[in-house]
């Protein structure tokens, strides 16, 4: 895999995990997230990445979806409340946009 390619995606992960964070503020006050919040989502945006690479280059072969369900589940466990079911599926979404752009 390049690794221009690569660095494209992680943009586009950080871009949605960025859009998610604005989203996720109360309907009223949202606001974008500050510089330490996005050196922080960038920083997961890069490791979410990196385990797509691994998983794309290496062993996946079809059900994308369910490492990063299963990554998600055990970041989230034990899940106390919807919040905690939607950042499962946020990180699912990223997976997503990860199966979309990586593979050949």
């Amino acid at each position: 895999m390049a690794f221009g390619r690569i660095l494209l995606t992680w943009a586009a992960v950080v871009l949605w995990l960025l859009v998610w964070r604005w989203m996720e503020t109360r309907r009223g006050a949202r606001r974008w997230p500050s510089k330490r919040e996005v050196r922080e989502l960038a920083m997961e945006g890069a490791l979410v990445t990196l385990f797509g690479a691994l998983w794309f280059a290496s062993l996946g072969a079809g059900a994308w979806w369910l490492p990063f369900l299963f990554v998600g589940a055990l970041r989230e466990w034990p899940i106390r409340s919807w919040r905690g079911a939607f950042r499962i599926l946020r990180l699912l979404g990223a997976g997503g946009l990860l199966a979309w752009t990586l593979p050949a």
